[in-house]
């Protein structure tokens, strides 16, 4: 028997249609909720390069602190196979890529040349499908994993344009996943924790906007990464500049402070009273903005936006009008 780690690449034909509509979504998916009882009275195996490694260590010790789901232990990706069963699940970092081809819409002829290429990287918890274990060819692929939770991530370009490396990488992300530290992982596992014990699917898909919550920020400060401010070029994946600071926050009326990845992390894990940040997350052309309460994990705004490439100064009035209500 054989584990794969694959990214799926299907064909998806579009029309050309010069309308984008903008959608309010979340950055947390559940499904397959079926799955959910079961994998509660099984092992989950959070599956990284190796666990071993001192850079993993700090979010292994998250894992077990925070994650009361389900009994944990950490596995390396060459030994999922020792560890298939119909009652087990796996945290493992997941892609899929979408290839997208234009067609011209009055004559169906495909234009030469404007295709593209969507890939989309996010923590996934799974389980095993039923046929697998019947099925005489035992060969794990991405058709036999139930997805039961997704989390997305926002990975900066070079790991964008070849996904596959994230895998060379320590279970930190080598620097490379943006949205991502112990504390932070921390708040996931909080929130994912709630939808799971809900018992319902979610979808990715879904508005969160929660008007009480939010009038906090009225006298409390919003942290917000400083990565957010990477100004992405669409047209080379040029990552080396910053957006204006002043032109994106110009119309937040509330106080807000840039702050380090590492900053925030340490204020994360430290802190004795809740206080909220914003999460950026550009996966792929998709663009998620979400407010986490650094206690709880809660998460009290997401919206989303198709076709995006940057946070937007209308982002931040978009916000603060929420809260202003």
């Amino acid at each position: 028997m054989k584990f794969k780690v694959r990214f799926l690449k299907p064909f998806v034909t579009v029309f050309l249609i010069a309308f984008f509509a903008a959608q309010s979504f979340a950055q947390f998916a559940i499904s397959n909720a079926e799955e959910i009882a079961k994998i509660k009275n099984g092992t989950t195996y959070i599956v990284m390069k190796d666990p071993a490694s001192p850079a993993a260590q700090p979010y292994i010790d998250i894992y077990k602190k925070y994650w009361t789901f389900s009994k944990i232990e950490f596995i390396k990706y060459s030994e999922i196979e020792k560890y298939l069963s119909p009652e087990n699940s796996f945290f493992t970092i997941g892609s899929y890529a979408t290839t997208v081809q234009y067609i011209n819409i009055k004559n169906g002829v495909s234009r030469d040349g404007i295709s593209y290429t969507n890939t989309h990287l996010y923590l996934a918890l799974w389980s095993c499908d039923k046929k697998f274990f019947k099925s005489k060819k035992k060969e794990l692929t991405n058709k036999h994993q139930n997805e039961i939770a997704r989390i997305e991530l926002f990975t900066d370009f070079e790991t964008l344009n070849q996904p596959e490396k994230i895998y060379d990488s320590d279970y930190d992300g080598g620097g490379h996943i943006r949205n991502w530290s112990p504390g932070i992982l921390k708040n996931y596992i909080q929130q994912l924790m709630v939808l799971l014990k809900n018992g319902k699917e979610n979808s990715l898909y879904k508005r969160t906007i929660e008007p009480a919550k939010l009038k906090a920020l009225k006298k409390q400060i919003l942290y917000v990464p400083d990565y957010t401010l990477i100004k992405f070029s669409p047209f080379n994946g040029d990552e080396s500049k910053k957006l204006e600071e002043k032109e994106i926050f110009e119309d937040y009326k509330y106080a807000y402070s840039i702050i380090s990845m590492q900053d925030l992390n340490d204020k994360i894990l430290n802190a004795t009273e809740p206080f909220y940040y914003l999460i950026y997350v550009k996966s792929s052309t998709d663009k998620y903005l979400t407010v986490m309460n650094a206690a709880t994990g809660e998460v009290i705004y997401t919206v989303y936006s198709a076709m995006s490439y940057n946070i937007k100064s209308n982002d931040l009035e978009d916000l603060s009008d929420k809260i202003e209500k």
